[in-house]
């Protein structure tokens, strides 16, 4: 599998290349608003590459940028679908650790970094240890199976479950172990 241009993330000055892709859910609500690119690069499944910064304790879109050809020439479409640059749609956490490799492993001697978003506000930079993490982790996925949130996922898996290979107990363990992605409302002080 051909790893994916990163999005990328500037937060106090530094540039993280970002491993998920926070555009994807607003652009799953709102079909219509993605882009259309004529270009298929394997690099670029999703055919953009969004710039975010957090300024003013404000999640912004700096860039949305779509590949209009084979020699990688690029056009912003940010003003046309983000006119504001406040992503207002946005919360959850926001990876930034220099541990995440490729695919956000977690190792045992790794200090994590999250920033946490609600309602495109930076409400705070979290930091955790292995243990720390795990810890978290757990009571978020607790706190998250009595929300409203794990509806959204079961019905996913529902529509995606035709042929009922997946029964809910092998879904919780997915979500246990996404649940860093997953959440968007941190439940945990």
């Amino acid at each position: 599998m051909t790893r994916q241009i990163p999005d990328r993330l500037i937060f106090e000055n530094k540039e993280y290349h970002l491993n998920n892709y926070i555009l994807d859910d607003y652009f799953r609500e709102f079909p219509k608003k993605r882009p259309n690119f004529e270009i298929s690069f394997t690099a670029l499944w999703r055919g953009y590459i969004a710039i975010f910064e957090i300024k003013d304790k404000k999640l912004l879109i700096k860039e949305i940028n779509c590949l209009t050809d084979i020699n990688f020439n690029m056009k912003s479409f940010k003003e046309e679908i983000f006119p504001e640059n406040k992503f207002e749609w946005y919360s959850g956490l926001i990876r930034i650790d220099d541990f995440r490799g490729e695919f956000d492993r977690e190792p045992e001697n790794g200090i994590f970094e999250y920033l946490q978003i609600e309602n495109g506000n930076f409400i705070q930079k979290r930091i955790f240890d292995y243990n720390e993490l795990q810890k978290f982790k757990k009571e978020q996925y607790e706190y998250f199976l009595l929300s409203d949130e794990v509806e959204i996922i079961y019905d996913f898996w529902r529509r995606n479950n035709e042929n009922g290979i997946l029964n809910k107990e092998y879904v919780d363990k997915i979500i246990f172990e996404n649940i860093m992605s997953y959440t968007r409302k941190v439940y945990v002080d």
